[in-house]
């Protein structure tokens, strides 16, 4: 990346999408993120800012800033807000553990920026504890957009962050695995964090981030139809995913039968206890019906949760 906005200090890390940058923005005159935005053959750039420019919509305290659009050459970046602190995957490997009322609030929160995106129509789809930072003051914030789908734009991707993805996003990437171990080279387990991409000719195949292999798939597979799933929803369940994790200080199971009944929460109330379980049911239909909802049942609950 040679732009004159930028004096790049270090990578912040890379994936199947690119590298990512922390970097001091010479006009602002304050630290960003610049990210390598994941792009296949039929994406135009006009696709990608367009995207970028929905993205700049999002106004909460809880996410970061989307600033700015970069392409050079065949690569496109995003340009957004530094926040400063630490990932909830690292504080989770720490076995850090949580009072009720302070699990309630980062809910709270979370539920606020996750209304916040969905009134924009755009849903992030791959929540999960190393896309949450925790700030120094306390609060939280919801990063990298990567994979989410923002309304107009033609490509669709379906993450799969194990334990996190909701059932209905899991079977959709497990379908195109099957169809893609009989087709492809690809040999071994696919990452437990994944993001397939189907294009609007269905040709090429990513997987990103970690363990990346660029495969090219037989055109004839039928892509299953990311359209069918409420993605909304699939948001509402990853949530309820990652809180999940944060109270119990287990990784949430992948869910694979039909009774996903969750009864160990350790000392948090009840109530809290309940929201998580309706957010992760296995039917979309039976979880909360927007943000707006879990907000309404979050804050029902946090009045009955008793300060630690």
């Amino acid at each position: 990346m040679s732009s004159g906005l930028f004096r790049v200090e270090h990578i912040l890390g890379s994936g199947g999408s690119g590298a990512v940058y922390k970097a001091w923005h010479q006009r602002l005159k304050k630290h960003v993120v610049v990210k390598e935005v994941r792009h296949s053959l039929s994406d135009s750039i006009g696709a990608r800012r367009n995207e970028v420019e929905a993205l700049k919509n999002m106004k909460n305290a809880y996410l970061p800033q989307v600033l700015d659009f970069l392409a050079e050459g065949d690569r496109v970046y995003t340009v957004m807000e530094y926040i400063e602190g630490e990932s909830f995957d690292k504080i989770l490997r720490q076995r850090r553990r949580f009072a009720s009322s302070q699990a309630a609030k980062w809910y709270m929160q979370l539920a606020s920026a996750l209304e916040a995106i969905h009134e924009q129509d755009v849903c992030h789809r791959d929540i999960k504890p190393s896309n949450i930072m925790l700030s120094p003051r306390g609060d939280i914030c919801l990063i990298d957009f990567s994979a989410a789908l923002v309304r107009g734009n033609n490509t669709q991707f379906i993450s799969h962050s194990r334990g996190y993805a909701s059932p209905e996003q899991y079977d959709a990437f497990r379908r195109v695995e099957r169809a893609m171990r009989g087709r492809t080279a690809i040999t071994g387990d696919m990452p437990e964090s994944a993001v397939t991409e189907f294009a609007g000719i269905p040709d090429i195949t990513e997987f990103a981030p970690d363990d990346v292999t660029r495969a090219r798939v037989d055109p004839g597979i039928p892509a299953p139809a990311p359209s069918r799933i409420d993605w909304k929803r699939s948001d509402i369940y990853s949530l309820g995913a990652t809180m999940y994790h944060i109270m119990t200080g287990k990784r949430p199971p992948t869910w694979v039968a039909e009774d996903n009944s969750i009864n160990v929460f350790g000392g948090f109330g009840g109530h809290l206890a309940h929201i998580v379980e309706k957010s992760m049911r296995r039917d979309p239909s039976e979880r909360f019906g927007s943000a707006s909802e879990l907000i309404s049942g979050l804050a029902a609950a946090r009045a009955t949760t008793p300060a630690d």
